[in-house]
């Protein structure tokens, strides 16, 4: 056998570097996973309780919101294009209090057939949050709101349930806008948005029976402090955050307090446990893992060549 020529050794480690440089970005189109649930005292820096859950943990344990079939939507912004298209003789009104156009929500909104857990069972699980706490939601992209209780604990139909979705059965429709894909499966098997945040509206006020969170449920439901525009335009879609990966409770406790739900008194589902720490955690194999795996058998293959050369 000839030796290796240099520049075919060179060709083999560009080739191994490469993989190993792509590996975050193909982590990165995967969702977020895991959800930390925290519950703090009234200072807002004294955790009385947390835990760290996958969505695994998540549908196994707590009750199941969507059936994988049903689609769900937001209502994004209402364009004068669009507008027109519906109402030529009407005067705009960008809150559409009809949501009728369709556009507004196929274009920005359709989530897809999404399930997920009910916000309020997530903070019921490490002790709950009573009137007058704050529910604060964070993304992995530094996205972060808070919620007054009433809406996560006494939602007005016309919003629905606040549901963390780990699962959708169907991806987008055709007319959702370019990159604002959501995917399929799990958040790591395809659900590239999830977890994603999102209302589960009931039907009451949508012409052809979808569930529908619209621009103008959003403004009878909330206070106007609430509200969410894009740009100009009001939009109830941007009011539903991706890669959901943290849920922070700021209650009236002071600190010292005892929780009533503390994990200890907790049974999760046989085989199925709250991820603790990044040590116990079970996880795929990372995409780094497979770099490291071909790097490795780079290493051996070159050592074998190299031992039939002598």
């Amino acid at each position: 056998m000839k030796p290796l020529k240099p520049v075919m050794i060179i060709l083999a480690a560009l080739m191994l570097a490469a993989v190993l440089l792509t590996a975050p970005v193909l982590a990165a189109e995967a969702g977020t996973i895991e959800l930390r649930i925290a519950k703090y005292a009234n200072d807002r820096t004294t955790v009385l309780n947390e835990t760290t859950v996958d969505y695994h943990w998540l549908e196994a344990n707590l009750p199941v919101q969507g059936d994988g079939v049903t689609r769900y939507y937001h209502q994004g912004p209402v364009f004068e294009g669009e507008w027109e298209k519906i109402y030529p003789d009407k005067a705009y009104d960008g809150w559409n209090p009809d949501e009728d156009v369709r556009m507004s929500i196929l274009y920005k909104g359709d989530f897809g057939a999404v399930k997920g857990t009910d916000l309020k069972d997530i903070c019921d699980y490490i002790g709950g949050a009573e009137e007058e706490d704050t529910i604060n939601i964070r993304s992995s992209d530094g996205f972060s709101k808070n919620y007054p209780y009433s809406m996560i604990y006494e939602p007005d139909l016309r919003q629905g349930p606040a549901v963390v979705c780990w699962y959708s059965g169907a991806r987008e429709g055709p007319d959702m806008q370019e990159g604002k894909e959501q995917g399929q499966g799990y958040p790591d098997t395809g659900y590239i948005a999830g977890m994603r945040l999102i209302f589960f509206a009931d039907t009451s006020t949508n012409p052809w029976g979808w569930h529908v969170f619209g621009n103008t449920d959003m403004k009878e439901c909330w206070d106007e402090a609430y509200w969410n525009y894009g740009g100009d335009y009001p939009s109830a879609a941007g009011t539903s955050p991706m890669w959901v990966d943290e849920i922070r409770i700021y209650s009236q406790e002071p600190p010292g307090s005892v929780v009533a739900a503390a994990l200890e008194t907790k049974t999760p589902a046989t085989g199925v446990s709250p991820v603790q720490d990044e040590e116990t955690a079970e996880h795929p194999l990372a995409s780094g893992g497979v770099a490291a795996l071909l790097a490795i058998l780079g290493v051996v293959l070159w050592s074998v060549g190299s031992k039939k050369q002598g």
